[in-house]
């Protein structure tokens, strides 16, 4: 298995919005990320790095064998973001979007039982706030036979003023084809899994000011309080 995201020669990531700063982890190193839109409403980034390094991925993102013997690999993505929030914003929903394209062949002979072909795709997301995970959720795929989109999304977030968000995407694929038998030569079967599309989209509004009569209830909530705690005493 490889770890995509992680080259040591990469430049850290830093892009600003009006509600947000957005900068890579430090355990993570990703310079691929470009800016789709950009305003106090939405930052959304093209996560180019990880569609570039799948797409070079040759062999590590397709399998193949005609011998009958099982053939398997695997590849993942790991990135992290810290978000932080900017003074009078908040952030009100997270998107993660993928799409995949996936193709299966599986060897038929008339005299041999069938091969094999089988792939799969499994992705988390996870939302962090002061050490603890605030949000998390995955999205899976399995037997992919053309193209499918998937989407995580968190809303209701809260009024933390930073975040760390984690993203890992991962894909396998295997194949078993039907060796020769002196009658007919190996059959293939091929398996592949690629990740075509991929973009984060982080959408901010103001953060609610409250009223003025807000304020006045909570003076006199805490006055309330005051008053009985002196009575007590």
């Amino acid at each position: 298995m490889t770890l995509i995201g992680t080259t040591a020669h990469a430049e850290p990531i830093h892009v600003e919005s009006a509600a947000l700063v957005l900068d890579n982890l430090p355990s993570y190193a990703d310079d691929r990320v470009s800016v789709l839109a950009n305003s106090a409403d939405v930052l959304q980034l093209s996560l180019t790095e990880m569609i570039s390094r799948n797409s070079s991925g040759g062999a590590g993102w397709s399998v193949y064998d005609d011998q009958g013997n099982f053939a398997q690999t695997s590849n993942r993505y790991d990135t992290g973001y810290q978000l932080t929030v900017r003074d009078g914003y908040r952030i009100t929903s997270i998107e993660w979007n993928l799409t995949f394209d996936g193709q299966l062949q599986q060897a038929v002979s008339p005299i041999d039982p069938p091969g094999q072909a089988r792939n799969s795709t499994s992705n988390n997301i996870q939302l962090t706030s002061g050490g603890a995970t605030v949000l998390a959720d995955s999205r899976a795929l399995q037997d992919l036979n053309g193209s499918q989109s998937v989407q995580v999304t968190f809303n209701d977030i809260g009024f933390a003023t930073q975040y760390g968000l984690l993203l890992q995407s991962e894909v396998w694929m295997g194949a078993q084809g039907i060796p020769p038998n002196g009658i007919l030569p190996g059959i293939p079967s091929f398996a592949s899994m690629n990740l075509t599309g991929a973009t984060l989209t982080i959408h901010t509004a103001l953060a609610p000011v409250p009223e003025p009569g807000t304020y006045a209830m909570l003076l006199g909530g805490l006055a309330l309080i005051a008053g009985m705690a002196r009575r007590r005493r």
